[in-house]
């Protein structure tokens, strides 16, 4: 009888056929030795995706929704597959050779961590701020939105976004991005997956903290190397990605920080209200209106 597999690759897309299928050519060569199983959640209908995957003998083809948001879509992927580690990855990812082995191999050698990601970096070259974070709180996030200086920042609180590091040192982190996830089912299944409220945005922060308060750690590892082509998917819907990042913001603060003090509870939920009713205001301005 063979061996299940090590592995399960689940990949939700949305209208991005060309870089799909360029991350999904990477793959082969990106887990190396491990046996994988690989599901692709086609949320979009605008494009040929879902002929082309149909007709590669590689992965599995699920018809999802545009109205079934990443974390939901990602579900499926985890419900229809079986290995005991699951890659979250996205469309827009490249992952390098032996990449994903590497991520694998990080995750053998730590019993304490759940999450892995990589040195996740942008078309320019550099890492992508999401690749190393802390999880968000009312003062980092105004530190961020508001733009003081780095040194007011850390004097108050831990950044929000990690700066990068020198060298190739694995370095224990609260959040990895999404883009890269490499997690244990045991621990994703312990919390019950992403939390499908979220359609866009915050749920890979919001299933590492409740993984983080369960006990485990994420880590973060700049030898596995993945190329990601950001917000390709996203730019086909500027209005709606607006409303969604800080409805999510909402959810996240809500679902995390009950214990905040009144006061502090009403001046966040007024800020992000604020914050978001201004951007979603942009969008709509003469020539850049697109839902």
């Amino acid at each position: 009888m063979s061996a299940g597999p090590d592995l399960a690759i689940v990949i939700t897309t949305y209208d991005v056929r060309d870089l799909l299928l360029r991350c999904l050519d990477a793959l082969k060569k990106a887990t190396g030795s491990l046996r994988v199983e690989v599901v692709v959640i086609d949320n979009g209908f605008q494009d040929d995706s879902w002929q082309s995957l149909v007709k590669r003998g590689d992965v599995r083809a699920v018809r999802g929704s545009s109205d079934l948001g990443f974390g939901g879509a990602n579900n499926i992927g985890a419900q229809v597959t079986q290995a005991p580690i699951i890659l979250f990855l996205n469309p827009d990812t490249e992952p390098e050779p032996d990449s994903i082995q590497l991520l694998t191999e990080a995750l053998a050698r730590r019993p304490d961590v759940a999450v892995v990601g990589p040195f996740l970096y942008l078309d320019d070259g550099r890492l992508d701020p999401a690749a190393r974070r802390n999880f968000p709180n009312p003062v980092n996030a105004m530190h961020r939105f508001l733009g003081a200086s780095r040194t007011l920042g850390k004097l108050l609180t831990r950044p929000y976004n990690e700066p990068p590091v020198a060298g190739c040192e694995e370095d224990v982190v609260d959040a990895v991005s999404g883009a890269c996830l490499l997690v244990r089912r045991e621990a994703f299944e312990e919390i019950g997956g992403f939390d499908p409220r979220y359609f866009m945005y915050g749920d890979d922060l919001d299933l590492q903290r409740r993984i983080f308060d369960c006990g485990w750690k994420a880590l973060y590892l700049p030898t596995a190397r993945v190329r990601h082509r950001k917000r390709k998917s996203s730019q086909q819907r500027p209005l709606r990605t607006r409303f969604e990042f800080y409805r999510s913001m909402w959810i996240y603060y809500h679902s995390h920080h009950g214990a905040d003090p009144l006061l502090v509870k009403a001046s966040v939920s007024v800020g992000i209200i604020l914050f978001g009713a201004a951007a979603v205001f942009r969008r709509m301005l003469p020539g850049r209106l697109g839902f």
